[in-house]
């Protein structure tokens, strides 16, 4: 977008009003701890940008949904009521992946990034933040039991330390990882899909705004590492080694095999 576009639309904007226009749709998809609310936080005010907006109510509706008691003309509704209460031009949150084919169907000129972290790293981040938040709300309980724990896993004596901090199984972690990230390439079309691994985003900040359609001087690159949790204690490296490698290669080694190719064992992951 060239400045003397970005300036006519600034102009329309402030005379019909924030909600009622927008230059683009963006989408983050990746998994929560990948980088979405960095991909939300690098654009500057002038950007309508949200980090996992209305994320309880984005839960209970897919799970009204899910259970059969919304049904998919509803649940259209609903997003493209969603859509335009929050006329965001980039919609950032681990939460759109739970509607990503009515997303493609319904807003096709829309763009994702996906952002992913191989699996290693993302594994050790997810420990950290149920130690550093554990999770209270009762939507919220529900929604990681679903992802992580959706046959009640009984932990192995290899794993004994996560559930000592009440961590669910590393099964149920990396099934999650693969199954989010292979939703993502079967739902997307190729044309539509930037993949932006998680140490990337800075480095190609520009890029993801040509992407999107956004003004490259919209971005903050100080920004573009948001959120580092202050949890300290790796408790990866507690985990039997053995079993954590053979528990990759059940769930992650193709993903891992396609994007992150160098990364062959926790000793070549950045954790």
């Amino acid at each position: 977008m060239d400045i003397i576009s970005d300036w006519a639309f600034r102009i329309r904007r402030q005379i019909v009003g924030p909600l009622k226009t927008r230059r683009v749709r963006l989408y983050g998809v990746g998994t929560a701890k990948s980088g979405t609310h960095s991909i939300c936080s690098m654009f500057s005010k002038n950007v309508r940008a949200g980090h996992e907006k209305q994320a309880l109510r984005q839960i209970d509706i897919f799970f009204q949904w899910r259970e059969g008691r919304l049904s998919d003309a509803k649940l259209t509704d609903w997003i493209h009521g969603r859509d335009t209460d929050l006329a965001l031009e980039v919609d950032a949150s681990w939460f759109n992946v739970l509607f990503i084919d009515f997303l493609v169907r319904q807003f096709p000129e829309a763009r994702f990034v996906w952002t992913i972290r191989d699996c290693y790293s993302w594994l050790n981040s997810e420990f950290k933040r149920v130690l550093h938040i554990p999770s209270r709300h009762p939507l919220r309980i529900k929604m990681r039991e679903f992802l992580h724990d959706p046959h009640n896993a009984v932990h192995a004596p290899e794993e004994a330390v996560l559930k000592e901090n009440g961590i669910f199984t590393i099964d149920g972690y990396l099934s999650h990882w693969a199954a989010h990230n292979e939703k993502i390439l079967a739902a997307v079309p190729e044309k539509q899909l930037l993949v932006v691994r998680t140490g990337q985003i800075g480095a190609r900040a520009y890029e993801i705004a040509d992407f999107a359609g956004l003004p490259r001087y919209a971005v903050h690159l100080n920004r573009t590492h948001e959120y580092r949790n202050p949890v300290k204690r790796d408790i990866i490296k507690e985990i039997d080694r053995n079993f954590l490698e053979k528990k990759v290669e059940q769930y992650c080694r193709p993903l891992m095999n396609r994007f992150f190719p160098e990364v062959k064992s926790l000793d070549e992951a950045t954790i």
